[in-house]
């Protein structure tokens, strides 16, 4: 999925979406699916870290947008927010 940017950020993970924690949900499964096939340690250890706090953040009633903005700033953090981007394609496709 090729993501357009705009003045070097995604324009998709900047454009207002309608987040729920489904997807939210939905996207973490794939990514633990991604970490379990990870064939490098920092692979695994980079989509760990970027979802890593979303299932303690939906169980304890936060906004699902407030969930998704703390997933895309780790991911930008570790530069890899076009591969979450991609995440969110799937899902919705």
């Amino acid at each position: 999925m090729k993501i357009a940017t705009k003045q070097g950020k995604l324009t998709r993970l900047t454009e207002p979406q309608l987040i729920t924690n489904e997807i939210i949900l939905r996207i973490l499964q794939i990514a633990l699916i991604e970490i379990r096939a990870a064939d490098s340690l920092d692979k695994a250890r980079m989509l760990a870290d970027a979802f890593h706090n979303a299932p303690v953040m939906i169980a304890s009633g936060r906004e699902p947008q407030e969930t998704w903005a703390r997933i895309l700033d780790t991911a930008s953090r570790l530069e890899i927010e076009t591969y979450v981007a991609s995440l969110l394609g799937h899902v919705r496709s």
